[in-house]
């Protein structure tokens, strides 16, 4: 069975999901990418606010944890038109799948609809305190402490417990290799790393347990690991945000991929998800 190009971007909160949403509506309005515009979108509320920020050299604000918008986007990639379908959501909802070990229609139906997950992970902000695949016992115990945070469990668990939650959503089982959905994982704001690895060695270097458990579950050419810099630096000062004011929030931003360390073209994020 052949996947669909319907496309579901997974990311918790601040892990850059609307950052590389509207760099991408940015890109293909100015046709600076492999992904053309076919023609154009009825409604950009979803994005609207996300782009005028950035044209403004802000950074943008995190979506709400209660809201659920969509942006669809009329495309074309090789000469197929299809409908690029930009949903932005409160990051909370991914977090409480597996803290609160529960989630609603509009997450079962997105788990169905799309045969392609892009999965968000900010490597910048892990949490490892108690990761007996990265530390061993004798250095947790040098290190207990008594704060609130002290039996929090590693961020890598919360990820393949979000893996496995979603994929019993959708009600497919792991007996067998995955081969769809098909999985790609971006690792965020890749600037924040200052690192030359490729983001499969940033990946099994900062979790290793979720590395090996996405080998084992998925097909080896179902899944794909790149880095992601949609912003490519904080707009944190005025150098910095006059830099975006005069250059234009497009001319920012690229993916780190095996074989190109700073392919400026993000819309190939979404070609790479659809070829997998």
């Amino acid at each position: 069975m052949e996947a669909n190009n319907s496309t579901l971007i997974i990311g918790p909160p601040k892990s850059g999901k609307t950052t590389f949403q509207a760099q991408l509506y940015a890109r293909i309005l100015a046709n600076k990418g492999c992904i053309r515009l076919a023609k154009t979108p009825e409604n950009i509320t979803g994005l609207e606010n996300a782009c005028n920020r950035l044209a403004n050299g802000k950074e943008t604000e995190t979506t709400a944890a209660d809201e659920n918008l969509e942006t669809i986007i009329p495309v074309s990639l090789g000469g197929e038109e299809f409908d690029l379908v930009c949903k932005d959501y409160g990051g909370e909802q991914v977090r409480n799948i597996t803290e609160l070990m529960e989630y609603d229609q509009n997450w079962r139906n997105r788990t169905k609809d799309n045969d392609r997950w892009i999965l968000f992970i900010r490597p910048g902000e892990l949490y490892h305190s108690y990761d007996l695949s990265i530390t061993g016992y004798a250095e947790i115990d040098s290190k207990k402490d008594d704060t609130s945070e002290g039996n929090k469990l590693s961020d890598q668990y919360h990820f393949i417990e979000l893996l496995q939650a979603l994929l019993y959503a959708r009600g497919t089982g792991i007996k067998s290799k995955i081969e769809i959905p098909k999985l790609l994982i971006a690792l965020t704001c890749w600037d924040e790393l200052q690192t030359e690895k490729l983001p499969s060695e940033v990946l099994l270097s900062k979790m290793p347990l979720f590395h090996h458990f996405v080998g084992a579950v998925w097909g080896h050419d179902s899944y794909k690991i790149i880095g992601l810099s949609a912003q490519e630096f904080p707009l944190d000062n005025k150098r910095a945000r006059d830099k975006y004011l005069d250059e234009l929030p497009e001319s920012f931003g690229y993916l780190v991929l095996d074989d190109n360390p700073e392919e400026r073209d993000l819309t190939r994020l979404i070609e790479l998800a659809i070829t997998l």
